[in-house]
């Protein structure tokens, strides 16, 4: 039906829809416009405050090369870690030393990452320079130790990993809060396709099933994804839940994850696929943080033993090789160094790498 002009409702034709805004009007979208200036400012001066604060390195990679230490490109055509340079004038960036000799001089790169991990000749970054929007981002990189692609995070860098195949990568970070103080921390746990950079699923996506049901909680959160070293697709990971930390087995493909057993954080799958190391919560820690225990359990039997570690670990632990962990201890004091220990938990563990943390052993 068409209806006449002269029986529209509302102004007449020709005629605007609404009065022209008067002195008023344009006082108030000034002092909005002025105001939404202010907090625009404030962010950007907050951002360059907090980069005016990180530590500045006195050695870049070509710098350190002409000093005479050895080339990253050098170091990996030998069995090698990978870390987190710790040492002064190099807090944050990526360095590679030998496995034969971890306490030698270690090749530098012009990576700076709060957490990463290598396998395969991929790896994988966590970093906290991104921009003022995204302050966080995971970057993956090559052997060039170069960005070859990123997208932003949701929060602070906490667990990353990639499967030794080098095809899956997995990070954790803290959406809220920035720690694991209980009640005060939600994660997300992510899986990427390494070759390319690109978001498979978050794992809080997956259906969870413990006894033969399916069980689902506000309160979930996962951590501490480790892959399967015969199988990618199959991983383990815990999923915090109603007080506690269960070990999770998990199948990409089928988005589902299973209860294993209850007491198991930050499980780290050992060589030969029969063992995982891990931390075992030693205390609450109320209103501190939590402190833990290391660990490494038999798969098949799911029981375990500590290892000889006096101090807390609050690391994923990695595997050096089927004989010997290495993780990373934070006293507080001065810079975290990694420190290796015999699976079997018996002797004390050693000083391995100085004034470093987040390794990842390539064998």
């Amino acid at each position: 039906m068409t209806i006449a002009p002269d029986k529209i409702d509302g102004p007449r034709r020709g005629a605007p829809d609404t009065e022209p805004p008067g002195p008023k009007a344009d006082r108030w979208r000034l002092f909005g416009f002025v105001a939404l200036c202010l907090v625009c400012v404030a962010v950007a001066v907050g951002y360059v405050v907090s980069k005016g604060g990180e530590p500045k390195r006195t050695l870049d990679a070509a710098g350190a090369v002409q000093a005479g230490a050895p080339t990253a490109q050098a170091v990996m055509a030998q069995p090698h870690i990978v870390l987190r340079d710790m040492a002064a004038g190099q807090a944050g960036y990526v360095g590679v030393v030998p496995s034969a000799t971890p306490d030698g001089e270690r090749a530098v790169t012009d990576l700076p990452c709060s957490r990463t991990y290598m396998a395969a000749g991929n790896g994988i970054c966590l970093s906290d320079r991104g921009d003022i929007l995204n302050p966080y981002k995971v970057v993956f990189f090559g052997p060039d130790f170069k960005e070859r692609s990123s997208s932003p995070l949701p929060g602070v860098p906490s667990r990353a990993r990639v499967s030794p195949d080098g095809k899956y990568g997995a990070s954790t970070v803290f959406v809220t809060g920035d720690s694991y103080a209980p009640g005060s921390f939600s994660t997300r746990t992510s899986l990427w396709d390494m070759p390319t950079g690109g978001h498979i699923v978050d794992v809080e996506q997956f259906s969870v099933s413990m006894g033969g049901k399916q069980i689902q909680h506000v309160d979930f959160n996962f951590w501490g994804v480790t892959f399967d070293p015969a199988d990618s697709n199959h991983f383990l990971a815990t999923l915090g839940t109603q007080g506690h930390t269960y070990l999770v087995s998990g199948d990409l493909a089928a988005r589902k994850a299973t209860v294993l057993r209850d007491g198991v954080e930050c499980p780290s799958i050992s060589p030969d696929g029969t063992r995982i190391a891990f931390k075992q919560r030693t205390s609450a820690g109320g209103a501190e943080l939590p402190t833990w225990q290391p660990a490494v359990m038999d798969l098949a039997t799911l029981k375990d033993h500590a290892l000889g570690e006096a101090r807390t670990v609050d690391d994923q632990i990695e595997w050096l090789d089927n004989s010997t962990v290495a993780y990373s201890v934070d006293t507080g004091i001065g810079a975290p160094s990694i420190y290796a220990a015999a699976a079997d938990g018996t002797g004390a563990p050693r000083l391995l790498v100085a004034d470093a943390d987040s390794p990842s052993v390539s064998r």
